[in-house]
Order: C-alpha cells, then structure tokens, then sequence
C-alpha cells in the first residue's frame, strides 16, 4: 500500500502563526496611534478640565465704569515746617538708650603719676535696647508723627528749591518706619481699624497703613496706582506717590491724604479706598538697615583704601 510521505508541519504552522499576529499589527499601524499617558497625568487633566481659573490676587486694571475720586484738598505746609515734621519723626525713632548711634561709648581715665597726664580709653558697646541699630519704633510715640508727614507731603508746595533735599530725609526716615517688623502693625493700628470699619470717609485725613504690593496700575493722563492689600482684603490704591520705593512685590507702608472710594463699579475687591501725594516704602526687619564689614570679595572692600 502506498503511503503519502510525511512531512515536517512546523515551518508552516509557524509562518500561519506569524501571519496571523502581523495582521492586528498591521491594522493598528493604519489607525492614528493613541498618545500615551504618563502615570497621573490622566489626574492632572481631569483636575484642570474641571477645575476653575484662580482669580487674580491683585487688579490688573480697573473695572469698566469705575469713576475715581478727585485728589483731596489740603492745607499748604511751608517747607520749614514740612522739615519739623521729618526732624521731629527722626526723634522718635531714635533709640532713647544710645541717642540713635547704636553704640554706648564708655570713657575711663586712668592716673599715671603727677607728672604725667592721665590716660583716657574709650570702649564702645552696642546697645542693648536696640541691639545696635540705633532706633527704637514706639507706636504711642510714632503714629501720630507719621500721620503729620504723611498730610505735610500732601500740602508741600511743588517746585521747591529745596524739595530734593527735603525728599531724600523724608524717604531716608520713612524707610526706617518701615523697617520695624512687627511693631509696624502697631503703629498703624488705628488707621488701619478705620479704612476696615468704613468709618474714615472725610477727605484730606491722613492715613498711614501696612499691607501687601501688586504691580501699578494704568491710569488715564499716565498716572500710575498702586494696589496695596490691607489685612489681605481691603484694597487701598495709592495714586501718584510723591516718595516711591516700593518694590515689585511684598510688604509695604504707604501713606497719603485720603480721597475717598472708588465708585461706578463692582468687583472683587470689594470697597477700595484711594491715597493722593503720600508715599510707599518697604517694609522689612531691622536687619535690612544695618550694613556689615565688606568681605573680601565685595567691591567696596577694594575701593576702601582709594576713598579716605
């Protein structure tokens, strides 16, 4: 009988094989490829698809229909008594302990016979009321004084041939006001519970106040305000500054002759209240005043020995 030879299956169950698993590959090649999706970004889309755009902390521009008030009237204040003003706010912040120099200088003298003179030494210590910074804010004794500065900047007369001068004190005082921490909060207690409370409203008061900076905004004619947040709710814009050195962003002491509030439009911000001709300075630690040695690296350690 005859047989049919036998043969090997293997090579074509294997190309069957290969085939048939080319044949999905091939499919999908056809289709656009889905994009893979790293380990908790599916999350993260779903999380940004529902979630709501965060509203700005700080305006950027005012809202349409807003009318603001018109700069307050005030009293003149000569440029003598504007330079009383300052003085008498150098004063006050003048540790009482070293007289403001930081130190306390102790002399001793020492006989060296009757023949010859004696022997006078002086050592220096620093303060240990205000650990050598050499002021020493007090709200009782600050507060009233910075309100006075704040309406003489309002009543300065401009074009004064010692305006500049005046400037640079009042920004030099005012600077180290808003050097003193937390005794900053303190100091502008009352106007503070004033512009919360709603209860200021005269125009021309003058009002010191410490919050939060945002980026100025543009006003017609090219003025700029500044958006400042008090306690992180109330807003105070601080129009036209005549003394500026806020930084970009970060905490603040501003100032200035209240205007009154912004009318015509509602935003989030809720009621926002106005300054005309104060000024905004930083608010920082003591530490930020008080300048160390120059290392070695520091330019102005080369420079030392060329300015006697």
């Amino acid at each position: 009988m005859l047989r049919a030879p036998r043969t090997n299956p293997g090579p074509v169950l294997a190309v069957a094989l290969a085939f048939a698993c080319a044949a999905p590959a091939v499919a999908r090649q056809s289709a656009d490829p889905p994009r893979r999706v790293r380990p908790g970004e599916a999350a993260t889309q779903a999380e940004g698809a529902s979630a709501e755009p965060e509203a700005p902390r700080f305006p950027t521009a005012l809202p349409a229909g807003a009318a603001l008030p018109e700069a307050p009237k005030v009293a003149p204040v000569r440029a003598d008594a504007f330079a009383g003003r300052v003085n008498a706010l150098e004063r006050v912040t003048a540790c009482p302990k070293c007289d403001g120099k930081g130190s306390r200088v102790t002399r001793k003298r020492e006989s060296r016979g009757q023949l010859s003179k004696p022997r006078i030494t002086e050592t220096a210590e620093e303060c240990a009321e205000c650990h050598g910074y050499g002021f020493a804010v007090t709200a009782s004794r600050v507060g009233p004084v910075l309100d006075a500065l704040a309406g003489g900047l309002a009543g300065l007369p401009p074009g004064l041939p010692t305006g500049p001068k005046l400037m640079d004190r009042a920004r030099t005082v005012l600077v180290r006001v808003g050097s003193g921490g937390d005794l900053v909060d303190a100091v502008t207690a009352v106007d503070r519970n004033e512009l919360t409370g709603g209860r200021l409203a005269k125009p021309g008061t003058p009002v010191t106040v410490a919050g939060e900076v945002g980026e100025p905004i543009g006003l017609p004619g090219g003025v700029r305000a500044y958006p400042v947040l008090v306690d992180g709710r109330d807003l105070v814009l601080v129009r036209a500054p005549v003394i500026n050195a806020a930084p970009p962003r970060g905490a603040v002491l501003v100032g200035g002759a209240l205007a009154g509030a912004m009318t015509g439009a509602e935003w989030d911000f809720g009621r926002t209240l106005v300054l005309d001709h104060g000024f905004i300075v930083p608010r920082s630690s003591p530490q930020m005043l008080r300048r160390d040695d120059p290392g070695p690296d520091d330019p102005a350690a080369t420079d030392a020995p060329r300015n006697p």
